[in-house]
């Protein structure tokens, strides 16, 4: 038993640190790439345009499926509210204007989620009670956005609105920004 206390040796070391200094250049995109996993992140959302919203969703990536979004929101007026993904990752201006227009890599118009055409950030509404809180279930059924690659959503962001989107192009006029939370990617569950 005395040998489980022994120092390593130096060569063992030598490669301890290299492989330490190693991972960090490794990008997470490209271990994803290399997985067969899920990927999750969070948004904590941030109350804009003089709003109380807040809440904490979070993002699941469903491989072949789409992205599954949970959590709750609170703060709301009661009713329906346009709940899309933004194009920046940037939730600091007051009206969360910062966080750009929705998310449409591709171009096309606004829709609702089961319109053949619209923008992948459209993930149409989300429905408040009359506590104004809104237990956020979310499918994005189809969708060819994922958590990292070409149509990424992670590193943007979510924005609550304070109006129904009704799918009007060119964004739904749903009114002022609400809410808006980065999309953090968190965590890289991988089965090699």
């Amino acid at each position: 038993m005395h040998h489980l206390n022994k120092p390593a040796s130096g060569i063992a070391r030598l490669a301890a640190l290299v492989l330490a200094a190693a991972m960090p250049a490794v990008p997470l995109n490209a271990l994803a790439q290399h997985a067969h996993g899920n990927l999750t992140a969070i948004a904590e959302l941030e109350a804009k345009s003089g709003s109380a919203v807040e809440g904490k969703l979070t993002f699941h990536e469903m491989p072949g499926k789409g992205v599954h979004i949970e959590g709750r929101v609170s703060g709301l007026t009661p009713g329906k509210h346009g709940f899309h993904i933004h194009t920046n990752g940037n939730c600091d201006s007051p009206d969360g204007m910062s966080a750009g227009g929705h998310f449409a890599p591709t171009g096309g118009r606004h829709g609702a989620p089961t319109d053949k055409e619209r923008h992948p950030g459209d993930l149409g509404n989300i429905v408040a009670n009359a506590e104004g809180v809104a237990d956020v279930d979310v499918m994005a059924h189809g969708l060819t956005i994922t958590l990292m690659g070409k149509n990424s959503i992670g590193e943007r962001s979510i924005v609550i609105h304070a109006k129904e989107d009704d799918f009007s192009d060119p964004a739904g006029n749903s009114g002022a920004r609400v809410a808006c939370g980065y999309i953090d990617l968190v965590e890289l569950h991988m089965r090699m």
